[in-house]
């Protein structure tokens, strides 16, 4: 290294990415961004399942997440290894995520690498050997912070207590939309448009075993296209999964909707999020997206995490989709419009107050890199 060069530092990144959600892929543009703008001698690396397109994305290296040798040949070189955000750490949708997400930080570890949860929503955690590796791995890692007070507790309750958990906030609140030129060129490509005299309704639902309550759904935006002359636009926020679910809501529906008939990537989601009136929906960061653009929300509580940020950010909650009732819902999302002036206000205040906290991830990252063992 030559004389007044700064040594390259390198950061591992594990997450959910590769895999076409929206979410997640905010979440690594966030942590890509953040640490590059506060730390200009870093070189990151993303597991990835699409390794090439994460590199193409985000202009970062990226390795197969399901190649052994390329995992532990990056853990090696890393000076920092984080678990990036997201629900990593829960066994409801599958039982595989936590042993793998926390095997690898268990391994950095064991090659004495500096660790850390980078804004983890943890829980729901049913098994009981879950449990214990959250308890074991937690306890090893040298910083934690979670995007919600709920997730502390979770990790409070399941015997973490040797690093420090700090509660922060979900790092896409740091991301920033593209521009209304660059949007609206989007959505001209897709022969999409936008009602301009009236009231637009960002919808998104996912795959969950929505049943019966997929025809109440088809049946409150049938009500608001008819009685507020409402546009609806269903949001797929990971393409084709969410896609093919609002295709058959739509095909319950009576009146006319749009669905975004390809996938976008988060500066593109968020900015067309912010389009909305209300956004009603299932997806963490679709609501999260429409809070960031001050835009009143209704959450479906598929799960947890949904409740948690709703509460959070003064939004309204239609409970569980399964428990789902077509009057109670209409009147929900008619209060929603009815009081977007106000909920715009306090969507103001929340939206400033995570992003300053999101803003804190990062800045304990880099403090975590730069500390002397």
């Amino acid at each position: 290294m030559k004389k007044g060069e700064k040594l390259v530092q390198r950061v591992l990144v594990s997450g959910y990415y590769g895999f076409g959600n929206a979410g997640d892929e905010a979440i690594l543009i966030a942590i890509v961004d953040s640490l590059k703008k506060l730390k200009k001698n870093i070189e990151i690396t993303a597991l990835s399942a699409d390794p090439l397109k994460t590199r193409e994305d985000y202009g970062i290296n990226a390795v197969l997440r399901t190649n052994p040798i390329a995992i532990i040949r990056e853990i090696s070189r890393a000076d920092l290894v984080i678990s990036g955000g997201g629900g990593l750490l829960q066994d409801v949708t599958s039982n595989r995520s936590i042993p793998y997400y926390l095997f690898i930080l268990y391994l950095a570890k064991r090659l004495n690498k500096k660790v850390m949860f980078y804004a983890n929503g943890v829980g729901p955690v049913f098994r009981e050997m879950n449990k214990g590796m959250i308890k074991l791995v937690g306890n090893m890692v040298d910083l934690i912070t979670v995007r919600d007070e709920q997730s502390k507790n979770e990790l409070e309750n399941l015997g973490v207590a040797k690093p420090p958990i700090i509660v922060t906030a979900d790092p896409a609140f740091v991301l920033k939309p593209i521009h209304d030129e660059r949007g609206y060129s989007l959505l001209n490509e897709l022969n999409i448009s936008l009602a301009k005299d009236r009231p637009r309704i960002g919808v998104s639902v996912r795959p969950w075993n929505l049943n019966k309550s997929r025809e109440i759904i088809a049946q409150a935006c049938d009500y608001l296209a008819k009685s507020h002359n409402a546009d609806i636009i269903f949001l797929p926020m990971q393409y084709p999964n969410d896609y093919y679910e609002s295709l058959e809501v739509l095909k319950l529906m009576k009146e006319s909707a749009t669905i975004i008939p390809e996938a976008m990537d988060p500066r593109e989601l968020l900015w067309l999020c912010g389009k909305m009136d209300i956004i009603f929906g299932m997806r963490l960061h679709a609501l999260i997206f429409g809070a960031m653009n001050k835009v009143p929300l209704v959450g479906l509580a598929y799960d947890p995490k949904v409740e948690y940020f709703l509460e959070r950010v003064g939004q309204l909650s239609a409970g569980k989709p399964g428990d789902l009732d077509l009057i109670s819902l209409c009147n929900l999302l008619e209060k929603a419009l009815a009081d977007i002036p106000k909920n715009k206000k306090i969507l103001q205040e929340k939206r400033e107050e995570l992003k300053v906290l999101a803003e804190e991830n990062a800045k304990l990252a880099v403090k975590l890199l730069e500390e002397k063992r």
